[in-house]
């Protein structure tokens, strides 16, 4: 019990901090909003991973501002967008409204998703799992929306990186199970033990003026 309470009391604290809005997420370099090579490197590889799913039920949960939400749609997908930051999901609406792009938004908590089973082809994140409190739960829940032969696909937190602690402060940041960053067979094991199977790593890396390199995981659901 003491440990689900200090979990939920973490939780509202990145919360709040989210839900701050004096925070510009899309005008920090590091986020890669806004950056064409960013969007180039995504596309291409979720492109390659969907390629068998004519017009596929996507769910990009923690969408923050829409980076993902909004380059899926436009590609053809039929885009559910969830964060649980009514503040940062605000200026994804906006994005897609202003660019007339079809997306359903929803708040929800990646750790405690309100959609039924096998609800989506797959379930995409970006920057997210190093935010949560419990990342294993919410990869848990990710493959539990998912149909059989759908995907989940995120990218992972380097080790060493600090993101906890460079956002939130040393209390919460050392707290956070993935808030240094994570061995990517780490992460392997957490998809493998949540049901995932063909569970894969790789490096999108673009070695232009740009520079601009990801680790992404991805898993089937059999």
């Amino acid at each position: 019990m003491k440990f689900d309470s200090r979990q939920s009391e973490l939780k509202n604290k990145i919360k709040e901090w989210w839900d701050d809005p004096t925070k510009d997420y899309d005008g920090f370099i590091g986020h890669g909003v806004n950056s064409e090579i960013e969007k180039e490197l995504w596309r291409n590889e979720i492109s390659r991973l969907l390629r068998h799913k004519q017009n596929p039920k996507i769910l990009d949960i923690g969408t923050g501002t829409g980076f993902l939400a909004l380059l899926l749609a436009v590609m053809g997908s039929e885009i559910t967008a969830a964060d649980w930051s009514m503040t940062m999901m605000q200026k994804a609406i906006e994005k897609a409204k202003h660019a007339q792009i079809p997306i359903q938004f929803a708040v929800q908590d990646a750790e405690n998703l309100t959609f039924p089973d096998a609800s989506f082809d797959a379930v995409v994140s970006r920057h997210v799992l190093w935010t949560l409190a419990n990342p294993s739960k919410a990869v848990s829940e990710w493959v539990r929306v998912i149909k059989p032969g759908g995907f989940v696909i995120t990218d992972i937190p380097r080790i060493g990186y600090n993101s906890g602690k460079h956002h939130y402060g040393d209390e919460i940041g050392e707290e956070l199970p993935l808030g240094n960053g994570a061995e990517p067979e780490e992460i392997v094991t957490t998809f493998k033990e949540a049901g995932l199977s063909d569970v894969n790593i790789k490096i999108m890396e673009n070695q232009g003026e740009q520079h601009r390199k990801t680790i992404l995981i991805y898993g089937e659901k059999r």
